[in-house]
């Protein structure tokens, strides 16, 4: 009895170490050859966000405040009576800074600053009349009192198919890269064995206003706005079976 225990306990065992096939070789003991592809592809921006900002200054700060925010509503109202579709507003960054003297001793608050910043998004828009949009909203907001373009950011809203375009050609690009290397080495291509991705980085391409901000006046030239493009790059690695 106790043989046969021993005996049922074993073969337990044994069922219990994975099965391992001939076929699971380890990535590094096969023949691979391994290649990488990249892409840039382009579209026109279709979205807009502008931040701009009403500061005001002064020494009391019951009457700076109150004047900030009487022109503010009047930007923001503004800005809302042009009836452009598919316009939102959010205020981003309101603080309000002392003013000190430093020459005083010790340092006195001599003012203060406030500050009221507002985004306007416009998204989903040709070309055209988003560029036309984004200088009337500039031209607007200046008018009614705002005295600070913090930024005027283009972008593309739903960037799928521009990304699903590049992985294509980045993809098509690495097969095409391993074909010919197997050819000139004279192997034969398996099977794909390993196929990643990742993001690269592209540099935003220039807009009208940069983002450390301009000093605006309503008698200011709004400039001709132009939404340009994004780019999208991707990079494709791959690792090919050979025979």
């Amino acid at each position: 009895m106790k043989k046969t225990f021993i005996l049922i306990l074993v073969a337990g065992v044994l069922l219990c170490i994975p099965f391992v096939s001939a076929e699971s070789v380890p990535a590094a003991d096969r023949n691979l050859i391994l290649t990488d592809g990249g892409a840039e592809v382009t579209g026109e921006n279709d979205s807009v966000k502008i931040t701009i900002a009403v500061v005001t200054q002064g020494r009391n700060l019951e009457a700076v405040s109150a004047a900030n925010m009487d022109i503010t509503g009047k930007v923001i109202l503004a800005v809302k009576s042009l009836n452009i579709e598919r316009l939102t507003l959010k205020t981003i960054d309101y603080r309000v800074t002392p003013q000190r003297d430093y020459k005083a001793k010790p340092p006195n608050i001599k003012g203060y600053e406030v500050h009221n910043g507002v985004t306007v998004t416009l998204e989903g828009f040709a070309s055209d009349r988003l560029s036309g949009h984004a200088a009337i909203i500039v031209a607007k907001a200046l008018e009614k009192g705002a005295n600070n373009i913090h930024s005027i950011k283009f972008y593309i809203k739903d960037r799928t198919l521009l990304e699903h375009r590049a992985l294509a050609l980045a993809t098509r690009q690495a097969i095409t890269r391993a074909e010919t290397l197997a050819g000139a080495a004279g192997v034969k291509l398996k099977r794909i064995v390993s196929l990643s991705t990742y993001p690269v980085h592209s540099p935003p391409m220039p807009n009208t206003f940069r983002r450390a901000g301009i000093q605006a006046t309503a008698e200011s030239m709004v400039p001709p706005m132009e939404p340009g493009e994004s780019r999208i790059r991707v990079q494709v690695s791959l690792a090919y079976e050979i025979e």
